[in-house]
């Protein structure tokens, strides 16, 4: 990293459901973060539970510490992270031990962001202070609404080279805002497959 930064924290922690960005945020906040110099790469490491925890005792130290070090000049994205000690799973304690050891220890050289849901997240960093206290940022990503979902759906369509008439559009919205009352609908992830099953259905027509 730019000596500037050699005493600053910039672990961070995202609480959000599925589907809100804290992925792309995370490679997004990769590339600022290079640009400005204070990271040598835009590499983003992205991995969940599997791929920290061995099966083997005395294994997951050092399958975590391999991960960290491909990570290294860059961003370690661990998503769903309270999966670790979620209802004692065997050896995530090990993996979260070594990963607070090594945050500090190589804090000018990485950066980790835990992701998940918030509730969960939150209940995870109250179990291990000594993580709790390496994290200096707390993002919440809230849940989009039927708008942001609309739109969100415009992107895609524009990128697919795709487009909906007023009415189309109008229906996507409803169907969105009916999805926004329900539990954990997936947010971004939803849009994609209510594009994508409208694909398939423009193809099952031609057919």
């Amino acid at each position: 990293m730019n000596k500037d930064s050699e005493t600053l924290n910039i672990h961070m922690c995202f609480l959000g459901n599925p589907g809100c960005g804290k992925t792309e945020v995370a490679r997004s906040i990769s590339g600022i973060l290079y640009e400005n110099k204070i990271l040598p790469t835009r590499k983003v490491i992205e991995v969940d539970r599997s791929g920290l925890v061995s099966e083997y005792f005395g294994a997951t130290a050092k399958k975590t510490s391999a991960v960290i070090d491909s990570a290294m000049g860059g961003v370690l994205f661990i998503d769903e992270a309270y999966s670790l000690v979620e209802d004692n799973r065997t050896y995530g304690a090990e993996a979260i031990n070594t990963i607070v050891q090594e945050m500090e220890n190589y804090r000018d050289e990485v950066i980790v962001i835990f992701a998940g849901y918030p509730e969960k997240m939150k209940e995870f960093l109250e179990q291990n202070e000594g993580l709790a206290s390496r994290i200096a940022f707390h993002l919440n990503f809230p849940d989009y609404s039927p708008e942001e979902l609309t739109q969100i759906l415009d992107l895609m369509l524009e990128k697919s080279e795709y487009r909906m008439d007023e009415r189309t559009r109008e229906k996507c919205f409803s169907i969105c805002a009916d999805a926004c009352r329900e539990e954990n609908y997936g947010n971004g992830r939803f849009v994609r497959n209510l594009l994508d099953h409208a694909i398939m259905r423009k193809a099952y027509r031609l057919i």
